[in-house]
């Protein structure tokens, strides 16, 4: 006779928090544009770093930083229509970047906020990401905990309403969750690959994989990094022009190796 190997766990609290971002995003109008992007200049930039210094300089902070950028030279991509129907556009730039932490036993992957990103350095930020891994606890959001908790306590409806409807505040958004979402796969695993998240912001982007493939440069055929991206706009707030620019701008920050130290060497050559 066959036997099932099967045992049964309650769904973790904070799993419940994803599951109910995941039905209110229905309510974007989310438009996708997967994008590859030439980093190699960035990535040897930041190889060269690690063998003279010895101290490591994350990918992910770097691309942070270049959107955070392209965000603050084209603002309209994280604006919110508030319940009146008026555009909220900020100034500053608050990147909402998942990072992986241990809740109750079990990996968890929440939402830390960098605030002001477009003005801070690609060290700064990689410092502040790190110390967040290194003591969650110093993230507001680990310390809103016993807020959701209470939050899940009401009725799913009102649950899911709630998270659906707050893009309609916009600096509660702000608040909770930042202006720009942020997404970095390429993480949690190695290889090419694109990703499609949450639509909770405005603007979100998944930071996908690398590969690498010959590229022709000069007349030769040589080996280059390329990094794919999903970039993802609610179309109710942002056309199709605004989002031009700013993944214009991305794509020539990325390819530059823009705000990495010795950056400017590589212009010049």
């Amino acid at each position: 006779m066959y036997r099932h190997n099967a045992h049964v766990v309650p769904v973790p609290w904070v799993r419940r928090l994803v599951i109910d971002a995941g039905r209110a995003s229905r309510r974007r109008h989310a438009i996708h544009g997967l994008f590859e992007v030439d980093v190699t200049s960035a990535r040897q930039l930041l190889q060269a770093r690690r063998l003279a210094t010895g101290t490591e300089l994350s990918f992910t902070a770097f691309v942070i930083a270049c959107v955070a950028r392209a965000v603050a030279a084209e603002p309209g991509v994280q604006a919110y229509r508030d319940l009146r129907g008026r555009e909220v556009i900020f100034d500053n730039v608050d990147v909402g970047l998942p990072i992986e932490v241990t809740v109750d036993g079990a990996p968890f992957a929440f939402t830390h906020v960098i605030r002001d990103a477009g003005s801070r350095t690609v060290e700064d930020i990689h410092r502040e990401i790190r110390e967040i891994q290194a003591d969650p606890a110093r993230s507001p959001s680990v310390r809103k905990e016993s807020w959701a908790r209470a939050y899940l306590l009401l009725p799913a409806a009102v649950r899911i309403g709630l998270l659906g409807a707050l893009h309609r505040w916009p600096n509660q958004q702000r608040a909770l969750a930042g202006t720009v979402g942020v997404t970095a796969v390429g993480m949690f695993g190695a290889g090419g690959g694109w990703g499609i998240a949450f639509q909770l912001h405005t603007l979100s982007i998944v930071i996908g994989g690398i590969t690498v493939r010959p590229a022709l440069r000069a007349g030769q055929l040589v080996e280059q990094e390329w990094l794919q991206l999903t970039v993802s706009v609610d179309h109710v707030v942002v056309d199709g022009a605004p989002t031009a620019r700013f993944v214009s701008r991305l794509r020539s920050f990325l390819m530059t190796a823009d705000g990495l130290p010795g950056a400017g060497d590589l212009r010049r050559r």
